[in-house]
Order: structure tokens, then sequence, then C-alpha cells
């Protein structure tokens, strides 16, 4: 069973999302450690996949008037193919309808353009790089 709740940059479990991103990203995937974090971690809204009281996944909302990108999706590896993703996307969606968000924007590592293109997000522009991995942009328009 997993639990989905929304958290601030001065939360607690904050710690525990930094470890498992670096985990994810700089451990597994080779990303630099000082591309990892950014400005935009103190102004989102970060979503935490809890289990049994353990950060399991966690992503981030950093909203721009009407629109929002999520970005910094990360799943352990011991949790994967366990739906956690795909909740974590769910309750983001969630939660930017209830804020006034009409758009979600996202960059995409096109190994996981798939999985996006089946929650409704839809391809646009071109692949380019993002911290040495390609990247593809993507949208979904939210309904009310």
């Amino acid at each position: 069973m997993i639990t989905i709740v929304p958290i601030e940059a001065s939360d607690q479990l904050m710690g525990a999302v930094y470890a498992l991103r670096h985990d994810v990203f700089v451990d597994e995937q080779g990303i630099a450690q000082e591309l990892e974090r950014d400005e935009e971690d103190k102004s989102a809204t970060h979503l935490v996949g809890l289990s049994h009281g353990r950060v399991v996944g966690t992503l981030r909302i950093v909203r721009h008037g009407p629109e929002a990108k999520v970005g910094r999706m990360a799943v352990a590896l011991s949790s994967r193919k366990k739906w956690i993703g795909r909740r974590l996307m769910e309750f983001a969606a969630d939660h930017c309808r209830d804020i006034g968000v009409t758009e979600i924007v996202l960059g995409a590592q096109v190994t996981a353009r798939d999985f996006y293109t089946k929650l409704g997000y839809v391809e646009e522009g071109p692949v380019f790089d993002d911290a040495g991995l390609p990247h593809i942009m993507m949208r979904k328009k939210l309904r009310a």
C-alpha cells in the first residue's frame, strides 16, 4: 500500500526525497550531482509516495501561472513496476486541477515517453539533451 502526500521544501521528508533522487538520477543514470538539485526545489510542491513510512517515489510540481511543470520523478528501484509512478502522476494531475492549473508540461526522458503517452501526454518539439540524456517535451491539457 502506498500513500501519496504533498510536501513543501521545508518538510522533514525532503532529506529522503533528495536521497532517492540521488540514487536514481546520480547513481543509476549518471547525472552530475550539481545538476540534480536546483532553485526550483525551494518553491516546488513535492509529491512523496510512502510505503510503510519509507519514501519510495517522488516528483515535483512547479507552477507557472495556469501551467505547471512536473519533473524530478523518481521511484526506488525496489518499488518499480508497482504503479507508483502512475499514481504519482495521477495525483499530480488532480492536485494541479485543484489549484487551477490548466496544463501540465514535462521534459520526459525518451525511454519514458510511452509511459507518459498512456497518461494522456502529447509530445511536442524535437528530442533534446538534458543532463546528457535524450528528452522530449510533453504536454497534457487538464479538464475541470
